[in-house]
This record gives structure tokens, sequence and C-alpha cells, in this order.
């Protein structure tokens, strides 16, 4: 099964029916992925033939298609010819056994070729301190490490420097005024990868002194980055793969406040796209966000909006680059994966990447561990994906299950992790791939079969971008997840999107109303209009005079450039809307509220029902619900949805342990509990059953060709 037959894009999977043979238990290539992280260790793939272990382990208890594959040995550049080598063979043999592998060759694990070949490209950071008076000032290099760095690695120092001493200029410290760099009263004790110690002498005063660490990584904005990633890339040309990731892009983690605690990212080619913003000098205007030295009030803002949206900015090009490159060479149905979040917020994201997450192009929308089910929403509207999917890690088992229904229930899959912290050895590994977890995935795959809309959030929850990321101003970190969690624990999903989309073009208005990718809103709440350029009110207003209601929370005071503006009139719009008020107002969003309080709805009308609560692989369903104004009731076990054409004739159905169905004209009764799913394509009807046995008598009448996928070899 060859990945370059999903239709590009992953839009519409059910578009061409390849028959499943009867002797495999792979999910057909049309569909989504079922998706298991695969990591390269030293001690087991590197040595021997290791690299066989976990495809064969996949293979024998899992029904996994897909392995998102990441190298984690310090030693082992992916840029090596003996790494690329000893993966092909990894690969080939995971092919063997029916499973297709997406590689990791982010540039990030080939740091040392990079800086082999470009020595002056490298990331720098300067840390900027306030000294009140003389005296010895040291300032540390921070250590900074993620899983890019491989196991207990760390992006190491090469070299520290003093980048300047600066003294306010005319006028109190802090205020507006000039800024002076300082050529003499300090004495330079230290310059190293350890730290920059400087002296300042009695007449020196009150200053701030600037220290530059350079880091053993490439620089965010370094001019042979993108070629440098594309050629990694080509190098893997001859491998079979099926697709390419890029993990949590951005500049290098920092868990330490950022530039919130002077820590600003710095270059010689940032500073050039700085001045190409209209900015001035790049360190000196550090000082100034740092501590307002050198500019009013206006001036520092400004500065910090410039920074902000230059990080955002060039994340984005990076992660659009890897989106086409990937494409380019592996195919224009390559998989890419996996995501942008990373989880230090509001700090971490922010500095690292701006939060590019929606604009960080995939086929699928996709984040990790416990990310807010509004921003996954949100992202598989952006991507074009029915489905969204969350890398997921625990130290326990027992929270994966959980995970994967709570998943589920919002339109979700799981990318699986190992346990994690965990030693991740082939025994840890076997022991996880036999619990409840496996038997959750098996019965909620059969939604893949049915599985071409996104759930349907009738709330978009905007919050502006330019506020979220500017530290100096009081919403940094505010990306509205309050207000669109509060709508989801009141049960009116709500998506939530960056104002930026309007820019991008992606948040529009058609018909009268609010869009985003397949999702029409009948409420917009917009939170933080600070800074926010006029063509965001203009769009707003557009809103508010068209078909959704719109709100909007906070108040627009200052324009990009961190100067005051008048007030921007959003006729029609109201105002600090709490979830109460919205909920009210979409009273009548859907069909009168009935049970099961739980009942999730996609944009095409299917109605789901997912619930593991109670037992791991699958609570028992006993069911009687409308969808769509018809009346459902039927017994299944973990997983039940369908759904109706408008004249209520059936037009897919997918349910885990169906004893019993009774709705419009189908009536089912079954000898034994089974998962099936049934879908309607171009005016026929096609079925699957998970089974050991082909289709029973009772099912056959709903469908005119059957398919049958066989079980993973375990479980109930």
């Amino acid at each position: 099964m060859n990945m370059k037959t999903i239709p590009s894009r992953f839009g519409l999977l059910v578009l061409a029916l390849v028959a499943v043979q009867a002797e495999t238990n792979r999910l057909p290539p049309r569909l989504y992925p079922e998706i298991y992280a695969w990591f390269w260790l030293e001690n087991l793939e590197f040595q021997g033939d290791g690299f066989r272990a976990i495809p064969d382990l996949v293979a024998e208890r899992t029904n996994f298609n897909l392995l998102t594959t990441s190298l984690r040995s310090p030693r082992r550049e992916v840029t090596l010819p003996e790494v690329h080598d000893r993966v092909r063979r990894g690969v080939e043999y995971a092919a063997q056994k029916g499973l297709r592998v997406a590689l990791d060759l982010d540039v990030r694990l080939a740091r040392g070729e990079f800086a082999r070949r470009y020595p002056d490209q490298l990331q720098w950071m300067a840390r900027v301190r306030r000294a009140k008076g003389p005296g010895r000032v040291e300032i540390p290099s921070l250590r900074l490490e993620d899983h890019m760095t491989a196991l207990g690695g760390e992006y190491e120092v090469q070299r520290g420097r003093l980048l300047g001493v600066f003294a306010a200029g005319p006028g109190k410290a802090g205020r507006s005024g000039g800024l002076r760099e300082l050529r003499a009263g300090y004495r330079v004790h230290e310059e190293s990868a350890r730290a920059v110690v400087v002296e300042l002498a009695p007449s020196s005063g009150e200053a701030v002194v600037a220290a530059g660490f350079e880091y053993r990584t490439p620089d965010l904005f370094a001019p042979d980055l993108l070629a440098f990633q594309e050629a990694i890339y080509a190098q893997y040309r001859d491998v079979p793969l099926a697709g390419a990731l890029k993990d949590e892009w951005g500049f290098p983690p920092t868990r330490d406040g950022g530039a919130r605690n002077g820590n600003f990212w710095y270059s010689e080619w940032f500073a050039q796209a700085y001045r190409a913003a209209g900015g001035g000098d790049l360190l000196r205007d550090l000082v100034l966000m740092a501590y307002g030295w050198g500019g009013g009030e206006a001036q520092r803002l400004a500065a910090v909006n410039r920074y902000m949206r230059l990080t955002w900015r060039r994340a984005v090009e990076t992660e659009r680059h890897y989106y086409a490159a990937t494409k380019r060479i592996f195919g224009k149905d390559a998989f890419t994966g996996t995501h942008a979040t990373w989880g230090y917020m509001p700090e971490g994201d922010a500095f690292k990447n701006g939060y590019s997450w929606w604009q960080a192009t995939r086929d699928l929308g996709q984040t990790d561990e416990f990310w807010p089910l509004p921003v996954r929403t949100a992202l598989a509207k952006k991507m074009g994906s029915a489905v969204w999917f969350n890398q997921f890690y625990h130290r326990r088992v027992e929270p994966y299950a959980e995970e994967m229904w709570r998943a589920a229930r919002a339109g979700g899959r799981m990318n699986v992790h190992p346990p994690w912290p965990s030693d991740m050895t082939l025994h840890t590994q076997a022991e996880f791939l036999s619990g409840p977890a496996m038997t959750a995935a098996r019965r909620i795959r059969l939604l893949n079969y049915i599985a071409t809309a996104p759930l349907d959030c009738p709330v978009a929850v905007v919050f502006g971008h330019p506020a979220s990321l500017n530290w100096v101003g009081p919403h940094f970190g505010d990306l509205g997840v309050d207000i669109a969690e509060e709508l989801w624990a009141a049960g009116v999903p709500a998506d939530v999107i960056p104002s930026s989309e309007i820019e991008t073009g992606a948040l529009k208005i058609e018909s009268g109303w609010v869009r985003y990718g397949p999702q029409r809103y009948r409420a917009l709440v917009f939170v933080n209009p600070e800074f926010e350029p006029d063509a965001t009110f203009s769009f707003l207003r557009g809103a508010a005079a068209g078909r959704t209601r719109v709100w909007i929370r906070g108040a627009a005071t200052r324009s990009p450039d961190g100067e005051l503006r008048p007030a921007a009139a959003v006729p029609g719009a109201g105002a600090m809307a709490s979830p109460a008020q919205v909920r009210q107002a979409l009273r009548d969003w859907h069909s009168p509220p009935a049970p099961p309080p739980d009942l999730a709805r996609l944009t095409d009308g299917t109605c789901i029902i997912a619930r593991g609560e109670r037992d791991p692989a699958g609570d028992p369903l006993d069911l009687d619900f409308s969808c769509g104004g018809v009346a459902v009731r039927a017994k299944a076990r973990g997983v039940f949805a369908i759904r109706f054409a408008r004249g209520g004739s059936l037009v897919s159905l997918a349910a885990s342990g169906l004893e019993w169905l009774e709705t419009g004209q189908t009536r089912l009764r079954l000898a034994r509990p089974l998962d099936l799913a049934v879908w309607t394509e171009d005016g026929a009807r096609r079925g699957v059953v998970q089974s050991r046995e082909p289709a029973p008598a009772e099912v056959r009448a709903l469908a005119s060709h059957w398919e049958r996928l066989d079980p993973v070899p375990f479980g109930p």
C-alpha cells in the first residue's frame, strides 16, 4: 500500500475505492492513517538488525499503518551516508510488513553539518541585563535542550562575546530619550561560552550590558537555511518514504521567560530583516524592548510588535518551504507531519515561533500532548482535513485510552507516542501495545471509513495575534482559549483562530457568513483587538453587518505602530461576550438539545457518540436519540456514528460491537456483536466489517460491495 495512492491533501478520502484483501490487517491507504511514533535509539535501531524490531512488533500487535520516525542518537546526523543507508534498510523492511514511514529530516538533526558548511550562520542569543551601579556584571550562557538534541543532549554554546554596554541618553533611564553606547568606563574580564563578565567603573553609573552567545544550531534567519533544508530531503530521494516530518519548529527552546526576561534571539541576519521591516539597529532596540531606554512607550510597543511579527513570519516561511519541498521530492501525496505546537505557554511558544501553528502548512491539523481542543478543531479546518491528530504520550498507559475517546468525540485521532518518560525498550513498547488503548483504537478506526467532515463548531473565538505576542502589553499569551473552553463545557464547541488569518485570507466572509475552511460560524468573539491593523476592523464591520453574530472583548487603544488611536467603531457588534451570552444567542444553532449530552455533530450532519470512560476498551451504548430529525435507537459498544440525507435515507454508519439498530427503514438484529462501517459513494453503498469472518447475512443488504479488515490478534 503506497502513500501515493492517497488523494492530495487528504481532501475526500473515499473517492477511490480499493478493496482490502482478507489477509491484511492494515487500513487501506485511502483513509486517514493510524500513526505510531518510532524513535531510532543508539542501542536498538543502530545495532545489527535492530531496525527490524519495532516494525515486527507493530505489524504483529496493531493495525497501525504509518510510522512517524525520528532519530534519537546525538552522533547520528541525518546527513551522514551511513545513517542514510541504514534508514533506507529500515524503511524497506517496514514496507515488507505493510508499514509506511515518514521520516524526520529536520535541519536540527544535522546541526554539525550546517555548522561546518555555514559557520557564520549560527544562532545567537542576546542576554540584556540592567546594572544599577558600578561593579562586576556576570552574564552566564543559558543551557538549552529539547528532543531535537536527542536524549540528554543540548544546543552547545560555541562562544560568548560582549555585544555592547549602553546608558540612557538625556532624561532619566526608562523615559523617552536617546541611548548611548559606552566606549569606555568598563573592562571586559571574560568572553567565553560559559559567561561574559564586565567590570563597570564607578563613573559609569546605571547601564545595560548586552552579552551574546552563539549556539551550534542554524540561525532561523540564516540565508542558506532553506537550501540546506531542501538538500537534506533531496539526499533521501532514493528512500521509499511516505513523507517527511517537521516537529516543533522555531528558535531553540527557552523555558525561562525568554524576551520577557531579557533573553532575545539575535543575529546579523535577524538584524537585517528587522531594519528591512522598518526598524532601527536591532541591538539598541533590544535595550528599548527590555527596559524602555531610548524611546517612549509607543516606540517600545512598536519594536516588540515588529520583533515578534518577524519571528512568526520567518517560522511560517520555513514551515511552508518544508511542506513544498516534501511534495516536490517525495510526491504530491506525501505525508507531512507533525505539529508546530510546543507547549510552554505563553513564553515558550511565543518566542519559539510566534504561535505559527495555523500557518504551518500540513495535510492534517496536528498538535501534541494536552493541547486545547478548540485549537485542534480549528487546525483541522485550516488544513482541510476531516480529522485532526494529536501526538500524545504519558508515563502511564491508562491515560492513552482516555485521550483516544476524548479525541474521537471532537473529531480527532491520536498519533501514538510510546510511554514517556520511560526507557522505550522493546519490552516496554510490547507491553503497551498489548493494552486496552489498542482495543480503543481498533473501535475508533471505524470512524475513518466515514470521516469526510470536521467537527461542527458554531463559534469562532478570534484572538488578536499582535496583542498575544506583545509581552509589554497587557494581553501577552491570551489566545482566547478560556472563553472557548467555557463554551465547550457549556455544550457549544468553538474554534480558536488568530487574527492573522484575516490577513492571510483564510478567515473570510462568504454569503454573509464568517467561514474558515468548511466551517460556517453563527457567532464570532474577537478577543483583544489591541495593535490590530485597519483591515481587521473592516473585516469585523463586514461580519457584524452579515449573518454571523459578533462580539468584541477588549479595547483597541493603540495601532500597530504603538501610537494612540481613536476608537474603531464596529456597528452591530456586542461587547464583552460571556459564554452564557453566546450560548443563549445560539440556542437554536442546531436541532433542539436531546440526549445523549455527549452527542457530537460534524459539519456534514454526521452524529457521533464515542464513550470509553468506564471501560477503556469502550463503554456499552444503549442509544435513543435524534440525528438530523431522524429517530435512532441502537445497542453497540464504544463507537456509534450515523448520517442521513435530507429525506431521512441512510448515508453512512459506523459502529463497534453493534447488536441491533432501528432507524428509518433500517432494522438490524445481529446474531453476535459486529464492527462495521457503511458509506455511500457515487450513489452506491459500500461496507466493511472488522472481523475474521465475511460480512454476515444480516448486514449484506446494506451495501452492494463489502470489504473485510482483519482485527489485531488480541482484545475483545
